[in-house]
């Protein structure tokens, strides 16, 4: 079968392998969808290092096989399997930090999302990370349950009321699923920085989104200009720009929010803490999603409260997927699906 790596030197290789043995309470899946994540190319450019280099986990497809012991799932099962799942009994999973689990990321898919089939282990299975996916839920829009996921728990690690202003920094898909699920906090208007034009397009549909280009103003006084010279009550950064993280740290009023959400880049830094506690700005990092938002995200997705089909700017075959990296990177492009067959 065809399946994604990395190599020794740490670039990408698409070739031949075997098929996954099956142990005890493993599943066999052959892929029908996975999205093409920025953490995917930070491991492919070296600067993500936080989880183990296996590339591909916005994964979906049918059961191939079930080992001994699986009950609830049969061949044939459209399923999402959920590629981190934590122990839900540590210290940090009590503590309400279940992603810092360090059973989290010591499980994942085999050989990773971006191959014809892969190996979801018992661990994962037994952990409730897979989900049986909704009749009328096509698999690519489906390839978005984990970067929903992702956003929903960003979303509940922030709090703020109703008739406060929220500012998206990054266009790109996660900031566009940020702006899409805003309406459901109560918050309709909400402000959006990007600099490619085809991305704040594409973002701002489906709501009375604001858009902001960097490239030709000043973001934190265009975004304290139309909040009464305050800025944005909560700020998230779905950008790992330096640049972004500057104008997200300077947007957001005295007393305010920001959200971290998009990886920072090697160079980004957060500015002097003196700024910070004169300001009492709060920082809320957000890092990945659990099997709980999960099934809260394709929920949202089967009854369409969040669309997703316009996000989709490219479908490549597996086979294509090194020319599909590049594509990924640039302005024009929203999301990147990788089909298999």
């Amino acid at each position: 079968m065809l399946a994604a790596g990395l190599s020794r030197e740490g670039t990408l290789e698409v070739k031949d392998v075997e098929v996954p043995r099956l142990r005890g309470g493993d599943l066999l899946v052959d892929m029908r969808a996975c999205g093409l994540c920025g953490s995917d190319l930070e491991k492919l450019s070296g600067e993500y290092t936080a989880a183990p280099p296996v590339i591909g986990h916005e994964a979906v497809g049918v059961v191939a096989e079930v080992g001994d012991g699986v009950e609830g799932f049969a061949e044939g099962d459209r399923v999402f399997p959920h590629h981190h799942v934590p122990c839900n009994d540590c210290h940090y999973c009590r503590g309400g930090s279940p992603t810092m689990c360090p059973e989290y990321r010591a499980h994942h898919l085999d050989p990773g999302g971006f191959a014809e089939s892969f190996r979801v282990s018992s661990w994962i299975v037994r952990g409730g990370g897979v989900l049986l996916l909704p009749d009328n839920l096509a698999f690519d829009q489906a390839s978005f349950i984990e970067p929903l996921a992702c956003c929903l728990r960003a979303m509940d690690r922030v709090s703020w009321q109703e008739t406060e202003t929220a500012l998206v920094v990054g266009g790109g898909p996660m900031g566009a699923l940020l702006l899409r699920l805003l309406p459901g906090r109560g918050l309709d208007q909400p402000l959006l920085s990007e600099p490619s034009a085809v991305r704040r397009e594409i973002a701002g549909r489906g709501g009375a989104v604001q858009s902001l280009d960097p490239t030709s103003l000043d973001v934190p006084d265009e975004v304290r200009s139309l909040t009464d010279g305050r800025g944005a009550d909560v700020v998230f950064t779905a950008s790992g720009h330096p640049a972004a993280l500057e104008d997200a740290l300077s947007s957001v009023r005295p007393g305010g929010t920001v959200a971290l959400v998009g990886i920072p880049e090697g160079a980004s830094q957060i500015p002097e803490a003196a700024r910070l506690v004169t300001r009492e700005v709060s920082l809320v990092a957000s890092n990945a999603a659990t099997d709980t938002e999960t099934a809260r995200a394709m929920a949202l997705l089967d009854e369409g409260t969040v669309e997703v089909a316009d996000l989709i700017t490219h479908r490549v075959p597996l086979r294509d997927l090194a020319e599909a990296v590049p594509l990924a990177a640039r302005a024009e492009t929203m999301k990147v699906v990788v089909v298999s067959p």
